[in-house]
């Protein structure tokens, strides 16, 4: 099995929940309470996500990029 590297997107989610995504993968979605279980979860997510890839025969895409940056408007 080959490794795979993935950029993920965490977001607050309001409450102390984290909100994890990716960008290459758009079928993960998921969440977390606190940044520590966003992080565990999203992995969980990720490996079920290429697992059934595999299994419809799918490939897996490779690392994009990924880049979050403040831009200032005046409003």
């Amino acid at each position: 099995m080959s490794a795979h590297t993935f950029n993920v997107v965490y977001e607050d989610a309001g409450d102390g929940w984290v909100y994890a995504h990716l960008p290459e993968l758009p079928e993960v979605h998921t969440q977390g309470e606190g940044l520590d279980d966003a992080r565990e979860m999203v992995r969980d997510a990720i490996a079920l996500v290429i697992d059934d890839r595999r299994t419809r025969g799918e490939g897996i895409p490779a690392t994009g990029w990924a880049l979050v940056e403040p831009v200032d408007i005046a409003a």
